[in-house]
């Protein structure tokens, strides 16, 4: 989303102060009875269920009848049942899809920047997309807008524990064990350090292919696998442990040659936290 044009000295003709968000918000309750009434919804962040990572970024949804329900309007919130529809990745559950991901998110107040509503013609009402110009504005907040995320919010909110106390990278080591099934996919685990049979690996990186590991056992706070560190010997198997805490980043790609920038392009970075491999590089040794 993008902000409105530079305002003339005329006063604007969208809402600006948050305290009508929940007025703003009722009359969205009730248009979404229309199946002509859209609504472009814009925020920074947003919470959500049925995801090991409780807050996601950007907060984009657009809302009509049939693509959201049960929406509850609080006194410094907005939420709201939808779903994204997508194709799974190799490897994961439903694989080759598409699959209907629904959740219910939630959009606090301070997060929410702007709001958009539009009445469609018929033959919009079936159009792939919707085109929200600057006259169908309703709510903009420019203060808000201004605040965007830096990287660091960012990289800690994909790296934060989710609420029921499970590590983040549980999830994601149970995604790498269904992905292994497909030999087409390579993983990257970068670590400050791991256990080897030989005392500890700094800075170690973990190549996890089908041919590569077996035996996996995922943990609390961290996990266990044997691995190849021999390409040329492949029946010498050197059992390892790496604990979460020296997990800074995991990746996925279909060749175990990986550029980060492709990588990211093709939503393959399924951990970051800069932070681990930052306080090693300050400390010299391990967090």
């Amino acid at each position: 989303m993008y902000p409105p044009a530079s305002a003339s000295s005329d006063q604007p003709a969208y809402i600006t102060n948050p305290a009508h968000l929940p007025m703003l918000l009722q009359q969205l309750v009730a248009d979404l009875a229309d199946p002509a009434i859209t609504y472009l919804l814009g925020g920074h962040y947003y919470e959500r269920t049925n995801h090991p990572r409780s807050r996601h970024f950007p907060a984009v949804f657009a809302l009509r009848q049939a693509e959201v329900a049960n929406v509850e309007v609080g006194p410094d919130f907005v939420a709201f049942d939808t779903e994204f529809v997508r194709y799974p990745e190799r490897g994961e559950p439903h694989y080759p899809g598409p699959w209907a991901d629904r959740f219910r998110a939630t959009v606090p107040f301070a997060q929410l920047y702007q709001l958009c509503r539009k009445v469609l013609t018929p033959a919009a009402q079936t159009a792939e997309e919707v085109d929200y110009g600057p006259e169908t504005i309703r709510y903009y907040n420019e203060a808000v807008y201004q605040r965007y995320p830096t990287p660091a919010a960012i990289n800690q909110a994909y790296a934060a524990a989710p609420p029921s106390g499970e590590h983040p990278l549980v999830a994601v080591l149970r995604a790498v064990e269904a992905g292994l099934a497909d030999p087409n996919n390579h993983y990257l685990v970068n670590t400050t350090a791991f256990e080897s049979p030989d005392g500890p690996v700094l800075l170690g990186t973990l190549h996890l292919q089908t041919h590569t590991i077996q035996g996996l056992v995922i943990e609390a706070d961290g996990f266990t696998c044997s691995v190849r560190f021999d390409p040329y010997d492949r029946r010498a198997w050197s059992t390892v442990r790496v604990a979460f805490a020296q997990v800074w980043q995991v990746l996925r790609s279909d060749s175990p040659q990986m550029d980060l920038g492709k990588v990211t392009a093709a939503d393959g970075l399924l951990y970051d936290a800069p932070e681990v491999l930052s306080a090693y590089a300050e400390q010299g040794r391990l967090a």
